[in-house]
């Protein structure tokens, strides 16, 4: 046993070690701020991906969404909605350390450790105004002028790009609650914590999800053209030179796919403009 307990600490050890070693490899350019690319080389394939999770989300997640909202009180689902954002505390702590933004890390951190008291199920933290903000390793990534790569679509999990993919499996790794209990219990729990996520995502901005479906010409181009936006001002601390939202830029996506009636109004005002080009060609 002794020794089965070894070889797994020292799986671990290798694993985290080339994780480490990307990351090195990866942040050797100057910190600049970044410009997101526009390419889409993959969009056939991401438009296919992107009508299966559509279809996903109008057959189940909508319908689970909508009983989630009615069976369960508010006060629970902002408890788990809480709980959800406490698991990753440790992960944006490192992130604003890899940043070197000592003064954000010292917030989270704080904020970390006072809402533990409650499992993070009450945020106490916020009533000390010391708010939640988002930040993962796709961040910290393009925070050091690392390029975003091609435009890409994910199964169930919606849309990404080549560098914050790679963050999303770092953070995974980065992340202390990660290796809690043993390996047959992991999976069934990064696959549970994803779903509450995504019911916990989907009940919370279901009017603006809908209403950005519903008056969309292009719900594919509109949706690639926010999730860059957001992405651009995450990295660059809300100070993107687009004005997508008045609102605190972690609430769009990821922590979620959050939209404003500002956020529609612009993606729609871009889809006009595309088809008047391609009429005129």
């Amino acid at each position: 046993m002794g020794n089965l307990g070894l070889k797994s600490k020292n799986s671990v050890a290798k694993r985290f070690a080339v994780v480490l070693f990307s990351l090195c490899v990866l942040l050797s350019g100057c910190k600049t701020i970044t410009n997101i690319s526009g390419d889409d080389p993959l969009e056939p394939l991401n438009r296919s991906i992107f009508g299966f999770n559509e279809g996903v989300d109008q057959v189940i997640l909508r319908p689970t969404a909508i009983a989630y909202k009615e069976l369960v009180p508010v006060s629970i689902r902002s408890g788990i909605r809480n709980v959800l954002r406490w698991l990753n505390g440790p992960v944006i702590v490192i992130n604003d350390l890899a940043q070197a933004n000592l003064d954000q890390a010292k917030n989270d951190s704080l904020r970390f450790l006072m809402n533990t008291t409650s499992l993070g199920f009450i945020d106490i933290a916020s009533d000390f105004d010391i708010k939640y903000k988002q930040e993962d390793f796709g961040q910290t990534l393009g925070s050091y002028g690392v390029p975003s790569g091609p435009y890409l679509v994910f199964p169930l999990l919606g849309p990404s790009n080549t560098r914050d993919a790679i963050g999303r499996v770092v953070d995974y790794f980065l992340n202390p609650f990660s290796y809690v209990g043993n390996a047959n219990s992991r999976m069934p729990y990064t696959v549970s914590k994803n779903i509450l996520s995504a019911v916990s995502f989907r009940s919370e901005n279901f009017e603006q999800i809908d209403d950005l479906r519903s008056s969309s010409l292009d719900a594919y181009a509109k949706v690639r053209t926010i999730y860059r936006q957001q992405r651009r001002s995450a990295i660059n601390n809300g100070k993107a030179p687009v004005n997508i939202s008045a609102q605190d830029p972690s609430k769009l996506f990821e922590e979620s796919l959050t939209f404003s009636n500002n956020d529609v109004k612009t993606v729609r005002e871009v889809s006009r403009k595309q088809i008047k080009n391609v009429d005129t060609k």
